[in-house]
């Protein structure tokens, strides 16, 4: 039986942590963080129904402090929902402690390293006999799990795989990478769209931009066999008024600074400027979410075509687990891989992403978990 250190407490805390206490092969879980009431919450909330839980406070700034509540507690495995840019941190700590480590994040991936930072302990976890999970999220690896288990079970030959994300977060599309007949194609950002049609349901008519994923990066670096990937993100660009061409005819924007104040001085432009930045509002997500994948090929002789795809709903999501949709969907992740670990499923000395492994495992644990993932023919 394992016991299972969680280092961060926040929603998808609280979505795996019922989950794993009623698991045979946990024994116990820690949970973590810089605030400890928070993680004593949900102790007092979710114990004796299975696992033990135990909390623990622990600041990652403070490596000394750390690898005492590391030594204290002892765990299997390690469990990594800090912040991205901690993970190499944290990586470090696990091979010290001689335990496995997931995380959901690949640092750097934007800058072409899917591979590379993460992945440059490679030689010391397979040295200690331990196993790092890097991205095991639903970027890339629910995902790209999806066209793998098509490549093994649906298709003979994948010719391309077109993924769409549509409402899920309120990022910008970045600048496009796509591969396109097993090229590296590079595009400026929110140079190519499309509009879906009615194969896409209630989301016929919505407008996506193609971007550069962690999807494609994992394509390109692990999963080299399809052509052709591209991935496509709805956004819906904010537009309001601005006067300040107007104003700046009219001589009512001046950069003389002027007395407002005893003592105090302004410019109209500045003052313009920052009643502008007032006035901008934080993007929420709200309302149905859906994300998929379109993969087409041949299947003993013949063209096939299907969508591969899973929805949500951002308010109710919100309101029953105090996260979004895509928060939701990387808990779902989150505790496949976890279960798998600790169920000895997935076992490897080294660092990977989830395609290193058996696809069709790693979506039945999604499914279990609740995930309704739904396909049809095209």
């Amino acid at each position: 039986m394992k016991k299972v250190l969680i280092l961060g407490c926040n929603a998808i805390t609280e979505f795996i942590v019922p989950r794993l206490t009623g698991l045979a092969t946990i024994s116990e879980i820690i949970i973590a963080s810089r605030d400890k009431a928070e993680c004593d919450e949900l102790r007092k909330k979710y114990s004796g129904k299975g696992a033990r839980i135990t909390t623990a406070r622990v600041d990652l700034d403070n490596e000394q402090g750390t690898k005492m509540m590391l030594s204290i507690t002892n765990p299997d495995l390690i469990v990594n929902l800090a912040p991205a840019e901690l993970s190499l941190k944290v990586m470090k700590l696990a091979l010290e402690a001689g335990t496995d480590y997931i995380d959901g994040v690949l640092y750097d991936w934007e800058n072409g390293n899917l591979l590379s930072k993460q992945f440059e302990h490679f030689a010391e976890f397979r040295s200690a006999g331990k196993m790092a999970v890097a991205g095991c999220a639903m970027r890339p690896a629910l995902l790209a799990a999806l066209v793998k288990n098509s490549m093994r079970d649906g298709f003979d030959v994948v010719n391309s795989a077109d993924f769409y994300e549509i409402n899920m977060t309120v990022e910008e599309p970045r600048d496009a990478v796509s591969v396109e007949e097993g090229k590296i194609i590079k595009k400026p950002a929110k140079s190519e769209s499309i509009k879906l049609d009615k194969t896409f349901g209630k989301f016929e008519g919505n407008s996506l931009y193609l971007t550069d994923s962690q999807v494609v990066q994992d394509f390109l670096t692990e999963i080299p066999g399809v052509p052709n990937v591209k991935y496509y993100v709805s956004y819906e660009e904010e537009i309001k008024e601005d006067f300040t061409p107007e104003l700046t005819k009219l001589g009512m924007l001046s950069e003389e600074p002027i007395e407002v104040f005893p003592g105090v001085k302004i410019s109209p432009k500045d003052f313009w400027n920052l009643l502008l930045e007032s006035r901008k509002t934080e993007k929420v997500l709200a309302g149905a979410c859906g994300v998929g994948v379109v993969v087409e090929g041949t299947f003993r002789g013949a063209a096939k075509k299907e969508f591969i795809y899973f929805t949500g709903d951002n308010d109710k999501c919100m309101e029953e687990n105090g996260m979004s949709s895509m928060g939701l969907f990387d808990a779902y992740a989150m505790l496949s891989g976890i279960t798998l670990i600790c169920s000895g499923r997935w076992t490897k000395s080294g660092v990977f992403t989830p395609a290193a492994f058996e696809p069709d495992l790693f979506i039945n644990g999604i499914k279990t978990s609740g995930l309704k993932i739904e396909s049809k023919a095209m």
